[in-house]
């Protein structure tokens, strides 16, 4: 079962096609998720309103209370103004059919056909799952939406009720694995929200460093990159945070971590002139190098509080 409002955007997005297939599920949408992005972001409402066209703040008032609905092609403008991933901001529940990819792509059903000199009739058929479209404009609109032909095609099928062969499985990024293991171990009958994660995580850290959303699209294996928009402080943070909360060391969780050791690592051997790696092909550290390291061990040690 779906919570309410979920449904309410299926239908807002989806409305039930008059040649009966059922309609895909569009992405999700959560108004008080967005509203703490657009906190996060430090974005007004206003601001917020005149990206998407508007000049009332009003229309995103109705959103963070889920009394309205975005339309579909208004949501990567608003993950963007957000600098928040769209995948993240609104995750899918299944596949693209035409009319996701158009929504995707940010354009209206009319500005879409306008766009590509086609019929707007007949590209709202084809989204409804009742004609097809023209082998003309298969070209055009994979253009105009940023995919390959084949992905519309497959899109086509989706959007009339076809079975898709699914695509080959990918393997999860480290994060992604380590981060559902710790879950599974700590809450061994039943999964909390990604909500109640996050809260957790915060509250160790005493700061929000990640939100619910970015937790759910992490446990779904997007990678780090994507969930944090690139910023790597975030990264890191955010990293810390689910370390400390899951009462493991952060080498579990960073799949970068053992790359930023090994530049610790070097720029130690560069401060004390000495080599990193043994002499003659014989791998591992060179005793230079842990002569330097047990010294700065053993100083730590005699002086925890030193610098």
């Amino acid at each position: 079962m779906f919570p309410l409002q979920d449904l309410v955007v299926r239908l807002h997005r989806h409305p039930p096609a008059r040649s009966g297939v059922s309609a895909l599920p569009p992405r999700r949408f959560n108004g008080p998720q967005l509203l703490r992005a657009r906190r996060a972001a430090d974005v007004s409402r206003r601001e917020l309103a005149a990206a998407v066209g508007s000049k009332s703040q009003q229309i995103v008032a109705g959103w963070e209370t889920e009394k309205t609905f975005p339309p579909g092609e208004k949501l990567p403008v608003i993950a963007r103004v957000l600098r928040v991933d769209i995948d993240v901001l609104f995750p899918r529940e299944g596949p693209c059919d035409l009319a996701d990819l158009r929504c995707d792509a940010g354009y209206a059903q009319y500005a879409a056909a306008e766009e590509v000199g086609i019929s707007k009739y007949g590209l709202s058929r084809a989204e409804r799952g009742e004609r097809r479209l023209d082998d003309a404009w298969i070209g055009p609109l994979a253009n105009l939406y940023g995919v390959h032909a084949d992905e519309l095609l497959a899109a086509q099928h989706r959007s009339f009720g076809e079975a898709v062969p699914a695509p080959l499985p990918t393997v999860l990024p480290p994060l992604t694995q380590e981060l559902r293991s710790l879950v599974g171990e700590r809450f061994p009958d039943g999964e909390p929200s990604p909500d109640t994660i996050a809260a957790g995580v915060n509250a160790v850290a005493g700061a929000e460093v990640i939100r619910g959303d970015q937790v759910e699209a992490l446990l779904r294996g997007m990678p780090a990159d994507r969930v944090f928009a690139g910023a790597q402080v975030a990264r890191a943070i955010a990293v810390t945070g689910l370390a400390a909360y899951f009462g493991v060391s952060e080498l579990h969780l960073d799949d970068r971590a053992e790359s930023r050791v090994l530049d610790d690592l070097r720029y130690i051997a560069s401060r004390y002139d000495v080599s990193l790696a043994a002499r003659g092909g014989e791998g591992g550290v060179s005793p230079e190098m842990v002569a330097v390291l047990s010294d700065l061990l053993n100083r730590e040690l005699a002086d925890p509080s030193g610098p």
